[in-house]
């Protein structure tokens, strides 16, 4: 009967996690230019054209939790250096710098020829990784 009524509550504080957790991904907002710069990577990450569509269609937790990682999970250090050109963060796929991520700082990558520099999120804040 113990073991029982601890099964009961341990489904019960599982459901309510899983619906806790399914309805918090509403509240990433994803700012609408980063979306328009950033969308070709996770486009081209599930086949582009109308198999992408249709998977963004019936993935839109997935999309929301991708979109996030190719545009949030990281940020531009504007003139970290005093010489280079400016960096165009549409033009990161971040994905190629997850290398460099660390479990709980934020890391900076400096790329040779840029003033700019990209620093990643620490992996403990991501709500998405690769």
């Amino acid at each position: 009967m113990k073991t029982n009524l601890k099964l009961f509550f341990l489904g019960i504080f599982i459901t309510m996690s899983f619906f806790s957790f399914s309805q918090d991904w509403s509240k990433i907002k994803i700012d609408p230019a980063k979306e328009k710069q950033f969308e070709p990577y996770v486009e081209f990450r599930h086949g582009g054209g109308s198999v992408y569509q249709t998977w963004k269609t019936n993935n839109k937790f997935q999309y929301v939790k991708e979109m996030w990682y190719y545009s949030e999970s990281f940020y531009i250090k504007r003139n970290h250096t005093t010489s280079g050109e400016t960096m165009n963060e549409a033009a990161i796929d971040i994905s190629r710098f997850e290398s460099n991520r660390k479990a709980t700082e934020e890391s900076i990558v400096v790329i040779p020829g840029f003033k700019d520099a990209i620093v990643l999120l620490p992996t403990n804040k991501l709500i998405y990784k690769p």
